[in-house]
């Protein structure tokens, strides 16, 4: 409403009189947000799929381990009676999935907003993907599935030989340790687990376990940063413990205490770190996608669904999923946590 002045006015003018002139001013950079810190797709073993082959479904095979029941004594002149043997190979199974997400703008708030929504959606989608299959790779290494039920082996902290006695430690007794990464790793090489390239085992574990693990260390623990040939260190690595390196995520499976093992539970009490070899899990490489990644698109053209083109929507889709490749080149450590939060 327009206000009129009928008399004469005097002072100083104030803000407060120059109230309905004021307005907020709005930055047009976005603060930062969280991020989660991801690594597992970089150890995936690439299963190619060739497009145009009419597939949607992984299989990859292995010959079996060698076996000296294999071998036969021969007599000299004289044809060996046994049976020849059979060479069958292991294989392990995964049908590829459409996953996506969209979410629509208006046009008028498309031809008239301060702020980019479209850019910043495109930016959260991709998140959003990445998050989503670094999580089907994690709970395919924890659980298998019911197509293909391989997972990695177990181990349990402190005292504890399960689940459920690890649910009845404390977070002082059931927190990580560096020897039960060190018989972790042990296992796996017992099990004859594959080395990555330069020898070394990969620990992903959650910030509370690198926390566990560098205060038990104390001044033992080398961080990557210290180490003398820096174009070896590997991304997301905080240091390396008997061979092993400990690299930081922040999508790990936590768990409650006596609930359902392998069931993700944000905050819960336990938490599982997966320590592994070279080629413990796959995921999809589509023929002339490296990397793989979402597509992502921005529908604008009208349609039966938007005669008017009154909204645009943004959408993003990838064709994935994740195995595990064997039960022995990878184990799940199952630990709670000293750390408390305050």
């Amino acid at each position: 409403m327009a206000t009129t002045v009928n008399q004469p006015i005097y002072g100083a003018v104030s803000t407060t009189d120059k109230a309905s002139e004021y307005r907020i001013y709005f930055a047009k950079k976005l603060l930062e947000h969280q991020i989660d810190k991801l690594q597992l797709y970089q150890y995936c073993y690439p299963a190619e799929i060739p497009t145009g082959q009419g597939s949607k479904t992984m299989r990859m095979f292995r010959a079996p381990p060698a076996s000296i029941a294999n071998v036969i004594t021969l007599t000299e002149g004289v044809p060996p009676t046994n049976a020849p043997y059979k060479l069958i190979f292991e294989f392990v199974t995964r049908s590829l999935q459409q996953y996506g997400g969209y979410a629509q703008v208006s046009d008028i708030v498309d031809e008239t907003e301060f702020l980019n929504t479209g850019d910043a959606l495109m930016e959260k989608f991709g998140e959003e993907a990445a998050l989503w299959c670094d999580t089907l790779i994690r709970d395919a290494c924890i659980m298998g599935s019911t197509e293909e039920p391989t997972k990695f082996g177990r181990m349990y902290a402190g005292t504890a030989t399960d689940f459920t006695s690890l649910s009845a430690l404390t977070g002082a007794t059931g927190r990580f340790s560096g020897d039960d990464l060190i018989d972790a790793v042990t296992k796996l090489r017992v099990q004859k687990a594959k080395e990555f390239d330069d020898g070394t085992f990969v620990a992903v574990v959650s910030p509370e376990q690198e926390r566990d693990l560098i205060e038990e260390q104390g001044s033992a623990w080398v961080y990557a940063s210290a180490f003398n040939k820096p174009d070896q260190i590997w991304k997301g690595e905080i240091g390396t413990l008997s061979g092993i390196k400990v690299v930081r995520a922040t999508n790990a499976c936590y768990q409650t205490s006596g609930g359902t093992e392998g069931t993700p539970v944000p905050g819960g009490a336990i938490i599982a770190a997966l320590v592994f070899g070279k080629d413990s899990f796959a995921a999809p490489k589509l023929s002339g996608e490296n990397p793989p990644k979402p597509k992502v698109y921005t529908i604008t053209d009208p349609d039966s669904a938007n005669p008017f083109g009154q909204f645009i929507t943004y959408v993003w889709k990838t064709f994935y999923n994740a195995v595990c490749l064997s039960t022995w080149n990878g184990i799940v450590l199952q630990t709670k946590t000293a750390y408390t939060g305050t």
